[in-house]
């Protein structure tokens, strides 16, 4: 067969297989399509990290200064080792708490060497006082608590009053509570005044605040009477070991006044309260023993009570002391003798 007249292979050669056709195209598409990466944006500076060193020195002194002056010196000592600017913005409150700390020491008989007789102890009050003013103007809230105690005590309550004051401006529990028991012992009392004080001091915790924060509720002074809400601050202050408040505790829950009505309660705060020397509990709890038949600790409770200027008290020890023979009278005051208050933690 000569050349012209063959089919196979065909003159002009074909197409690739469709397999074919289909890799070589879709690879050629592939190589086309890819799209080249986007080249990454240049990493952002690193900024510190919260809390590092850099932010603890941008912090304004004064602000720093105003929020420790309320603080114990422990606390003081703890921030001064945060960072460099610290410790130097808070040198004046570490020198205030070693003065206070001496006038501390002055003030109860504690320094080296220790004053001697009245006169003595006079020149010490007068030296912590004085320690307590340099530390209260170096910015130290708890030395112008002191000082302010110190000014009641000798008379000058206007003065004490100032120190309160700026006590409490920065935020010292004891400064607030102070400051509200002088407005209401102020002539004219101001019990509004009072109330605003006792508020923010009760809530920081401060035990003799949240009692008197409940009296001014129970008695609407300077505040809406609200019993509900004077009980609750009673039972937080008797929790905290304010004794007059474990005895208006016991009264509400026997009363039912602010609390459900719970004798088994109110019997268990009385009982606490007598132990911690209330006068009027040891008297009550007297009479409930006397009414139980136990005449020897009834006798004893009744004693205590009348040591401690209960006038009711003193009464009816007399009148029990007409039917104790001599030997159970002289076992009862044997145990009044030997009896002392439980000692509870209070919260300041």
């Amino acid at each position: 067969m000569d050349a012209a007249s063959r089919t196979w292979p065909p003159p002009n050669p074909s197409r690739a297989p469709f397999s074919s056709r289909f890799r070589v195209s879709s690879d050629s598409h592939r190589r086309h399509s890819k799209k080249s990466k986007p080249e990454p944006p240049p990493p952002a500076p690193k900024s510190a990290p919260v809390g590092s060193v850099a932010d603890f020195a941008d912090l304004p002194q004064e602000l720093l200064h105003r929020a420790l002056s309320a603080s114990g010196a422990t606390d003081v000592l703890a921030a001064s080792r945060a960072c460099r600017a610290w410790r130097d913005a808070l040198q004046p409150l570490r020198e205030a708490a070693a003065l206070h700390a001496h006038g501390r020491r002055l003030k109860h008989g504690n320094a080296v060497p220790a004053p001697c007789g009245v006169e003595g102890r006079d020149v010490a009050r007068r030296s912590a006082l004085g320690m307590f003013q340099r530390a209260a103007s170096l910015g130290s809230a708890a030395a112008m608590v002191d000082a302010g105690l110190l000014c009641w005590e000798e008379g000058q309550r206007g003065e004490a009053m100032g120190y309160y004051q700026r006590a409490a401006e920065l935020g010292h529990p004891v400064g607030m509570c102070n400051l509200g028991v002088s407005y209401l012992e102020a002539d004219p009392p101001k019990a509004e005044e009072a109330a605003r004080w006792f508020c923010p001091a009760a809530s920081a915790g401060n035990v003799r605040a949240q009692y008197n924060l409940g009296l001014c509720l129970q008695n609407g002074k300077g505040i809406k009477r609200n019993q509900r809400e004077a009980a609750k601050w009673y039972l937080r202050a008797a929790e905290g070991g304010n004794v007059r408040a474990m005895y208006n505790v016991s009264l509400c829950y026997c009363l039912g006044e602010g609390f459900t009505q719970d004798h088994v309660r109110a019997k268990k705060w009385l009982q606490l309260a007598a132990d911690c020397g209330h006068k009027k509990a040891l008297y009550e709890c007297g009479l409930k023993l006397c009414a139980a038949g136990d005449k020897i600790r009834s006798f004893m409770y009744l004693e205590l009570a009348t040591r401690r200027g209960e006038a009711a008290a003193s009464h009816m020890r007399d009148v029990m002391l007409e039917s104790l023979s001599p030997m159970n009278t002289q076992l009862a005051l044997s145990e009044a003798d030997k009896w002392r208050p439980k000692a509870l933690y209070t919260r300041r």
